[in-house]
């Protein structure tokens, strides 16, 4: 839908009303116009002076682009005389033509302000009246063809529907005061802008009206939007997220009132001119009209600066159309003219409809088609309706990039095309792609306005059968083209395969028999669908996978690996990955045996050591040793040294084994038993000299029991030295200190025995 000062266009009903490209986007454009446009051309581009080239099309893969030249302005209709009459295009008449909108079938709906009436106008340019209204201002419609009209004077709004006929469908009790422009939002409300009322209305589907921002008061205030002010809002369009955007034609800006309610200046800084910029970067001057497309761009009718201004949704303000100059000269973007533009809306197919309110024309504007951004060499032709290149160069060009965009009403894209130009004796031979030994025959790609042959340096690389290069094989050939005048020539490289390339590992190179051992690949080259031939001892075995994994390896066994891959066009395969070569260790039965220092009978009291033999334990061994069955803390050492035995006592040991392979892990060895003799006669020395020379340092007694007292005595009775059992010989000394030279008497208590004598030191 559309609307006087600024629309939408007509829309389709889902509720009754739609904006314009809402049904654009689903309705109208749900096939080939339903996405931007995508276009590409063939690249780079070499014809020859005074040869026809084939059409150079673009091609597609987005929106289509309607045939239009971009940005291009003309008449629609009326003669530009001030009268009312029906007729075709140009052979009708307008009287200060105001609101605008259109409908779903692209007629187009237009206020003639000055002879009071409603006019409609075909596709085809077909001008009729449908009805009258004092004073019409502002416009929208449905999908269907009703229209909506705001009566300047009579403070109301009126419905024409399809059959003709006219009811007001909101009267005085709106409390209207010149009211304009007036729009559709998805909802079906009708927002409307009260002129003299300075304000924004809101009209529902049942005559209900509202305030939607201004207080009355003229100003230009943002903020909330009971408390904003407006100075003569001329239009009104909504976009798609509800947002409300406003032309202050006496503040010369863009207000926006978001659904929140807030108020704020989305472009000009309030200063009349003609500036572009961003946002209040920007200047207007009287703005009136204004619309907006499917991707949120707006289009505003600049009143007194007598153009077509586009603003984009982050706030950019450029020209569209119009010089700046009253006129109505027809051409493209700012080579056209207006004289007082007041009101605009799209039709369906991206056409912009601008009532020239002053020149008494409705004028329309192109915005599909296509532009290039530099001129042809000579002789071609750009058609901007349909991107095709054509014509007969006539001279010689180097070779430069042509920008092309094709646009329609959801966006644009733009392609690069490199031309070039060249006589008909020149040969243009473009760099060769590099290839690989699988590529198929291809055309060299010189071209020149005489008959070419070509040449390879090397048969091995390539070969040129039936005027196309044939790979014979990986390396470099140069490829000559001459026509008999000229020759030029091109490299061409082809790589051979890539070859695939393994490197394997193992999460164990020793094991034991039956244990599981994983190999893992690190590869590179493999292709999408490689095949992975494991081999042990050079024997293939059935695993197409990066991982494999066995429990049946002998040992010396070696694994490796070779991948073949398979994307191209014969296989290519590896070559052998490193060599993993494996220990493989039998299951052992493990053994201890103990033997002991003293074989004989030894005397009650003397040390005896009994050292561990472990057999077929590789690595450490823990030992537990045992008297009689009862376990002795001895820190799991392979020896253990006893001095309290008795006669007969068993001693043994159990050994545990940290071997890989075993096949049990806890030995327990043989049991030796005692041999203590009782019988033993101590024997002590009368005298030592202990003065650190090494010799007869220490009172040496012989065959003291463990449990045997030995006493020292003074010549006064005291204690001097005193142990139990002797496994310290006495040094002479008391509490740390050498005793004086002479006589001492000693006593020695073994069981019931007691035994007593003298003992000198001598020094």
């Amino acid at each position: 839908m559309t609307k006087f000062c600024s629309s939408k266009k007509v829309t389709n009903q889902i509720t009754p009303y739609r904006l314009l490209f809402l049904s654009l986007l689903i309705l109208v454009f749900k096939d080939s116009f339903s996405q931007a446009p995508k276009i590409s051309y063939a690249t780079p581009q070499t014809y020859v002076a005074g040869t026809v080239i084939s059409p150079l099309l673009p091609s597609h893969s987005g929106g289509e682009v309607p045939a239009n030249i971009y940005q291009q302005v003309t008449t629609f209709a009326g003669s530009g005389t001030a009268s009312s009459y029906n007729g075709i295009g140009l052979n009708s008449g307008f009287n200060m033509p105001s609101g605008i909108g259109t409908d779903l079938q692209s007629n187009v709906y237009v206020c003639d302000y000055g002879s009071g009436t409603v006019r409609k106008i075909t596709p085809s340019a077909q001008v009729s009246t449908i009805g009258y209204v004092g004073t019409p201002t502002g416009l929208t419609a449905d999908a269907d063809g009703n229209t909506y009209i705001s009566s300047f004077d009579n403070q109301s709004i009126h419905k024409i529907n399809t059959a003709g006929v006219n009811s007001i469908f909101v009267g005085t009790a709106g409390g209207f005061n010149s009211p304009g422009g007036l729009n559709f939002d998805l909802s079906g409300n009708l927002y409307l802008a009260d002129q003299k009322n300075n304000k924004i209305r809101k009209i529902t589907s049942n005559g209900t009206v509202s305030t939607v921002a201004g207080t009355g008061a003229a100003g230009n205030l943002d903020g909330n939007a009971l408390i904003s002010t407006f100075n003569n809002p001329d239009g009104v369009a909504v976009d798609r997220s509800g947002n409300v955007f406003v032309a202050d034609a006496g503040n010369n800006k863009i207000r926006k009132i978001s659904p929140a309610g807030i108020v704020s200046t989305f472009a000009g800084d309030g200063v009349a001119g003609n500036t572009d910029g961003i946002g209040i970067n920007a200047r207007l001057y009287y703005p009136t009209g204004i619309t907006i497309d499917p991707l949120d761009n707006l289009y505003v009718a600049d009143y007194r600066n007598n153009k077509i201004r586009k603003i984009t949704p982050d706030g950019e303000v450029t020209t569209l159309a119009g010089n700046g100059t009253q006129g109505n000269l027809n051409g493209i973007g700012t080579n056209s003219s207006f004289n007082g533009p007041i009101m605009l809306a799209f039709d369906v197919s991206g056409n912009l409809y601008v009532t020239d309110f002053l020149n008494n024309l409705i004028r329309k504007i192109s915005l599909t088609g296509y532009t290039i951004d530099k001129t042809l060499p000579a002789g071609l032709t750009f058609d901007p309706r349909t991107g095709i290149i054509t014509g007969t160069p006539t001279a010689a060009s180097p070779a430069r990039a042509y920008t092309i965009t094709a646009y329609n009403l959801l966006g644009s894209s733009s392609a690069m095309v490199t031309i070039q130009t060249t006589l008909p004796s020149d040969i243009v031979f473009p760099e060769l792609p590099a290839k690989t030994i699988c590529d198929l025959d291809f055309e060299p790609g010189a071209t020149s306005g005489l008959p070419i042959t070509y040449t390879s340096s090397s048969t091995q690389v390539a070969e040129i059968i039936n005027g196309l290069i044939h790979i014979t094989g990986a390396g470099t050939s140069t490829i000559t083209a001459t026509n008999g005048i000229e020759t030029a020539s091109q490299t061409l490289i082809v790589s051979g395969f890539q070859r695939p390339f393994a490197v394997i590992n193992a999460d164990a190179t020793r094991a034991c028999e039956g244990m599981k051992i994983t190999f893992k690949a690190t590869t590179d080259n493999t292709g999408d669908n490689p095949t992975y031939v494991w081999m042990i001892n050079g024997e293939e075995i059935v695993n197409d996978d990066p991982v494999f994994s066995s429990t049946s390896f002998n040992d010396g066994d070696l694994v490796t690996l070779k991948i073949i891959n398979n994307d191209y066009c014969v296989p290519v395969i590896s070559n052998t990955s490193n060599i993993i070569r494996l220990t493989i260790l039998p299951d052992a039965v493990t053994a201890v045996k103990i033997e002991t220092s003293s074989p004989e009978a030894i005397c009650a009291g003397k040390p005896i050591t009994f050292t561990a033999k472990p057999e077929n334990v590789q690595g450490n061994a823990t030992y537990r040793w045992f008297v009689n069955s009862q376990e002795l803390n001895t820190m799991g050492y392979g020896s253990i040294t006893l001095t309290n035995l008795n006669d007969g006592d068993e001693v043994s040991c159990m050994m545990q084994s940290t071997n890989l392979c075993v096949s049990n892990r806890i030995a327990y060895s043989n049991v030796i038993k005692a041999l203590i003799r009782n019988d033993c006669e101590i024997n002590a020395p009368n005298s030592f000299s202990p003065n650190g020379d090494g010799i007869n340092d220490y009172w040496k007694v012989l065959s003291v029991g463990v449990k045997d007292i030995v006493r020292v005595f003074n010549r006064n009775g005291s204690i001097v030295y005193g142990a139990t059992g002797y496994e310290k010989p006495w040094d002479g000394t008391f509490n740390g200190k050498a005793l004086p030279v002479g006589v001492y008497y000693y006593l020695i208590i073994s069981g019931n025995k007691k035994i007593s004598g003298s003992v000198s030191i001598i020094r």
